[in-house]
């Protein structure tokens, strides 16, 4: 409980620490960047203290951090001094009245949190307590309820937590940065690690072992996403066009973190109608969702075989020549019940913090680039001048990339959305000044979110090689609905509603919007069909492969490649029937609501999202998997994420459009709009059914004693291994080299570098590979370079001298011998006995022993 606290109190204070910023940039939306104080504050906290660290400034220690933590504090809050004459400036009507930012009068009832720079940050916090105390209710028990979620499946195994416990670790072993890497002595981690630099702060600062923070930075990312998914959908719901109670908007607003990270997909449903025995086999195997077909009947609707909650982040399959393709669907929910502490979850609070960005920069009308003119004698130049708030974009949209780099496309592509059509809301019309500082705001966003974290990029490698074609495979449509069927209803009414909406408008003005977008979305497959042409020309794998699955083209080189790429469309085209269609008339739709910035940016949030779930049907970035999984798993992701806060504010839209009871046919509106909300209220219902279900799956029903010791399970079945970890935690010099077996991939076999952070010689082989683009750093046989081998040698040798040479190779401190080694190298004593020759025996519990030098 006090660790829990701890946490709770320390993201509190680095929020408390940084709102004065967010007051004064995020002062075009309703609640002033409130939702979004505790991930800014983490942002401009770990950026400094990590680039200083990395220059050799600082070293990576508790008095480090608090020092740039009360350095950026008083920064801030001496910013809000700076800034108080400024911010107390009031907008007034001619009349003299107070006004909103878009010239709207500013009432109690009426958008009272959107009045902009007039009043100071306490008039503001007294006068929107009831947000400000909501905001902070959320987060509390979102927090405290997955901590508590956390208690009963805290185990840092399986899957890739080892590999995520022992980057923190990682961190927490380094003096400067690029920290160590566990798993490759002598090299620097190849990974965008910075959410592990956060992980490790929060860590250092609240004094709380590595294990247990391990589970809570979980349970923080859970509840700072929900607040920030609470926050946007506020913003968009205060400032829309509907007169509404803040009651109402704080109440509406909640649908974002619930769909967000708390609803699955409808795999849930499947699930329960397959244990329950209902359906026919010819339905399972149509459905076709990875493994469900085989699902135990059990005759009641709880699914109990071990992890089938599993299955819902497979629910596309992809089949080539009757073999599985992996393809991987998550969603947050079921990110954060598996309990990752991957990228794409480290980096989603952020993500949302990114969107809150774009919807400020959106509603800034006043946002336009002036000339810095400089005169040098006969010569005049002009510079574009930026102000000082668009600093903090760059310095967010590279954390973006340093955090999960799959997550600069998109939200990098709202941002510069945003800012395109808030310059065309300025002067109300696009001309070349517009062009230009479009230009220019572009190249300064890339370069400086390059610049910010160049030595991240000096640094960094990795296994993408360029985009590929999507051959063999296409996603079916009922697969696709399973994933995202309630937004695609929830959306699709969205889309409809407007259009009755602007009935007015004629129909060949609309299709005169929506030419363009459907010839690029109609033309993007032939484009992408020449560069397949080119690739398979190239790649005779890729030859034999299409000779196999399409026969019939023979030896004809153009056909294969053809139907390799348009067979499988042709043959399934619905998913791209009803992605094309969602596509052009959101972006018909989009144009026509430029002046309402909230319905505006749903649109952009839906257009966003369903273009990410398009272009995987098309492309995907190579990697070391040579399929489209990694490309879907990340795209699908932030599709879910974008999907989520649209259909929230999609919700209070259609909710909020009541029929005018003076219009004829009110009467079928009504019935309609009931039929409605009942589908809604039975898809929304379904998809609680998987964490309804799963949760407690994954808990073992809450039978074990609750606990956030991720690593407490190997107290219980391996306690010399445990005691071992904890004596290298206490004794073990920062950084010392130790030797342990290598484990295989998603295995246990490298325990003693996961735990504690000290880097080992070899451990996950193929993740490394993955990492650095290749094996060439732990085997280059033409570099005379085979950790394994070594490893392998150290360990099987009997001649003192030779294991002194290959100590000295890697700098080795430490050297464990335990089960894992024993059982991998089927150790002698005289093998193990070997090492009390050129070290110490310095620890030994139970079958475990450290040597020492």
């Amino acid at each position: 409980m006090f660790q829990v606290l701890s946490w709770w109190l320390i993201i509190e204070l680095i929020g408390i620490a940084v709102l004065p910023v967010a007051f004064h940039f995020f002062r075009n939306v309703p609640d002033r960047g409130y939702a979004f104080i505790k991930p800014l504050g983490l942002l401009l906290i770990a950026y400094p203290f990590w680039l200083l660290t990395t220059l050799g400034f600082l070293t990576n220690t508790r008095g480090a951090i608090a020092l740039v933590a009360i350095g950026v504090a008083m920064l801030a809050w001496w910013f809000a001094g700076r800034q108080q004459t400024t911010d107390n400036r009031r907008q007034t009507t001619d009349d003299g009245r107070q006004t909103t930012d878009d010239g709207r009068p500013a009432t109690d009832d009426k958008q009272p949190s959107a009045v902009s720079g007039q009043r100071s940050l306490a008039e503001w916090l007294r006068a929107n307590a009831t947000l400000v105390l909501t905001t902070e209710l959320v987060f509390t028990l979102a927090f405290c309820a997955w901590a508590l979620v956390r208690a009963y499946m805290p185990e840092i195994q399986a899957t890739e937590k080892p590999m995520e416990f022992a980057f923190l670790n990682g961190v927490l072993q380094s003096e400067r940065f690029p920290p160590l890497d566990p798993w490759l002595s002598g090299y620097a981690i190849s990974y965008y690690y910075f959410g592990y630099i956060i992980a490790a702060i929060l860590t250092m600062l609240s004094s709380v072992p590595s294990s247990v923070a391990f589970n809570l930075m979980i349970a923080l990312l859970f509840a700072l996403s929900a607040t920030g998914a609470f926050g946007l959908a506020y913003n968009l719901i205060r400032n829309s066009q509907f007169a509404i109670r803040n009651s109402q908007s704080l109440f509406f607003a909640l649908f974002a973190p619930i769909f967000l990270v708390l609803i699955g997909n409808l795999e849930g449903l499947f699930e329960v109608l397959r244990a329950k025995g209902l359906g026919a086999p010819e339905f399972w195997k149509w459905l076709d969702i990875k493994g469900l077909a085989g699902a135990p009947v059990t005759g009641t609707f709880a699914p109990t075989d071990n992890w089938w909650w599993w299955r819902a982040s497979r629910v596309i399959h992809d089949v080539v020549l009757g073999q599985t393709q992996e393809v991987i669907d998550e969603f947050p929910q079921f990110s954060f019940l598996l309990g990752d502490l991957h990228p794409h979850v480290l980096a989603l609070p952020f993500a949302l913090l990114a969107l809150a960005v774009a919807l400020n920069l959106l509603r800034n009308s006043q946002f336009t680039i002036r000339n810095w003119k400089l005169g040098l004698g006969i010569w005049n130049f002009e510079f574009p001048l930026l102000p000082f708030d668009f600093f903090l974009l760059p310095l967010l949209l590279g954390g973006l990339f340093f955090l999960n780099s799959w997550d600069i496309l998109p939200y990098g592509f709202i941002l510069v959305a945003a800012f395109a059509v808030a310059r065309y809301r300025a002067n109300g019309e696009w001309n070349r000044d517009a062009t230009r500082d479009l230009a220019f705001f572009v190249v300064a966003l890339g370069a400086l979110s390059v610049l910010l974290y160049l030595p991240f990029y000096l640094g960094f490698q990795s296994q993408a090689g360029g985009i590929l074609p999507t051959l063999f495979v296409k996603t079916r449509l009922h697969q696709y609905l399973v994933m995202f069927g309630l937004f695609v209803f929830i959306l699709g009414a969205f889309l409809a509603r407007l259009l009755f909406e602007r009935r007015g408008v004629s129909a060949r003005e609309r299709l005169n919007h929506a030419l363009t977008p459907l010839t690029a979305l109609l033309a993007f497959p032939v484009l992408v069909m020449a560069l397949a042409l080119v690739i398979v020309a190239a790649s005779p794998h890729l030859r034999e492969q299409a000779r196999a699955v399409f026969p019939a083209a023979g030896d004809n080189f153009l056909a294969s490649v053809l139907l390799a790429f348009f067979g499988p469309l042709v043959s399934d085209p619905w998913l791209f029937i009803v992605l094309t269609i969602l596509l052009v008339v959101t972006l018909v739709l989009a144009r026509e609501h430029l002046a309402d910035a909230s319905t505006f940016f749903a649109l952009l949030l839906a257009f966003t999202g369903w273009l990410l779930t398009f272009g995987v049907e098309f492309v995907y970035l190579r990697d070391q998997f040579g399929t489209r999984m990694n490309t879907v798993f990340k795209f699908y992701f932030q599709s879910w994420t974008l999907l989520s806060i649209a259909s929230a504010y999609a919700v209070f839209y259609i909710a909020r459009a009541r029929p005018s009871p003076r219009r004829r046919g009110v009467g079928g509106e009504v019935v309609a709009r009931i039929a409605w909300f009942s589908a809604f209220a039975a898809l929304f219902g379904a998809s609680l059914i998987y964490p309804a279900l799963a949760i407690p799956n994954r808990a073992d029903d809450f039978a074990k004693p609750p606990t956030l010791d991720g690593i407490a399970w190997i107290r219980e079945s391996n306690p010399g291994d445990y005691a071992a970890i904890e004596w290298l935690r206490a004794n073990a010099p920062r950084g010392a080299v130790t030797l342990e077996s290598p484990g295989g991939e998603y295995s246990y076999g490298n325990r003693i570098s996961m735990a504690t952070g000290l880097p080992t010689v070899l451990g996950w082989a193929g993740h490394e590979s993955q990492w650095r683009g290749g094996s060439k750093f732990f085997k280059d046989d033409a570099a005379g370079v085979d950790r394994a081998a070594d490893v392998h040698q150290i360990y099987q040798t009997i001649d003192p001298k030779e294991t002194l040479t290959l100590l000295d190779k890697y700098a080795i401190k430490f050297v464990v011998v335990g089960r894992e080694e024993k059982n991998l190298y089927g150790l002698t004593k005289t093998q193990i006995e070997k090492f009390s020759r050129v070290m110490t025996l310095v620890f030994e519990y139970g079958d475990v022993r450290i040597y020492g030098r």
